[in-house]
């Protein structure tokens, strides 16, 4: 009895120190891969922005395209005919001023402006918004979402940069992205230089609205910015509304269509 009691406390013994020699399996989370995991709640989103998982995937697959251009060794032709046939396809994002109105229809990114006066202690805000766009024309912007082309009117939840052109004794005027600034002109086009993420392309623009990623020679970037200077606006109504744009500026830009240098009248929000 005693032998039995002594071998069943061997056993009691023997299965507590195996217990407590066994390590608990304790499993890593992996760690975010970029630093825009830290950035916002969905992926590709900026910081700070009002964003949706829409936008995000959309800003996403932007951005893999650009790096992959940016470190293909590929010549410049290809790298601007896909560029273009993304633009044709899915648009490209461009910044436009907007309100929170915005988000009942094409949910465009949103930061709030800089500008004291976009900013009222009362009443409604304007902002900074993002969508992808295939064009712009002054009644209309085709913007892309979620698979989807949407026509947008122009004037309430886009509010793009009135820029007026004065060339042949007549004033064109052209719809542009808020910050954007043509380099020159070549058949009644702007061609616009954008940057994004350290790749160049050059963006045409008609007065219809149409666009395009042109296949631009960059080395006479230094021709065309030699003609570019600031030079004081005609006194006249062409103006856009300062609700939106409370600075207006000039620049002469050079015509190749003329061979000469024209009057750029553009837009800012504010000097800040």
């Amino acid at each position: 009895m005693v032998t039995l009691m002594k071998i069943a406390n061997l056993i009691f013994f023997l299965s507590i120190s195996a217990f407590a020699n066994q390590k608990p399996k304790i499993e890593l989370i992996p760690p975010p891969k970029t630093m825009e995991d830290y950035e916002h709640h969905f992926k590709g989103c900026l910081e700070n922005s009002e964003c949706d998982q829409i936008m995000g995937l959309q800003l996403t697959r932007w951005n893999d395209l650009v790096k992959k251009l940016r470190d293909d060794i590929e010549g410049p032709a290809k790298k601007f005919q896909l560029l273009e046939l993304f633009r044709d396809k899915y648009g490209i994002p461009v910044e436009f001023y907007t309100i929170q109105k915005s988000q009942q229809g094409f949910k465009p990114l949103l930061f709030n402006s800089s500008c004291k006066s976009h900013n009222p202690n009362s009443g409604e805000k304007i902002l900074r918004g993002t969508s992808f766009l295939k064009s712009l024309s002054k009644d209309k912007a085709t913007v892309w979402r979620d698979q989807t082309q949407i026509e947008v009117p122009v004037g309430e939840i886009i509010i793009p940069q009135p820029v007026f052109v004065y060339r042949d004794k007549k004033v064109t005027q052209y719809q542009l992205p808020i910050i954007d600034q043509p380099l020159f002109i070549r058949n009644g086009e702007l061609y616009i230089l954008r940057e994004e993420n350290d790749l160049f392309y050059f963006l045409s623009v008609s007065s219809s609205g149409d666009w395009k990623i042109q296949n631009i020679d960059m080395t006479r970037l230094s021709e065309w910015s030699e003609h570019r200077s600031e030079t004081p606006c005609p006194k006249d109504s062409h103006r856009a509304d300062v609700k939106y744009f409370e600075h207006e500026f000039c620049k002469f830009i050079w015509d190749e269509d003329l061979k000469n240098k024209v009057i750029v009248k553009m837009h800012k929000g504010c000097t800040i």
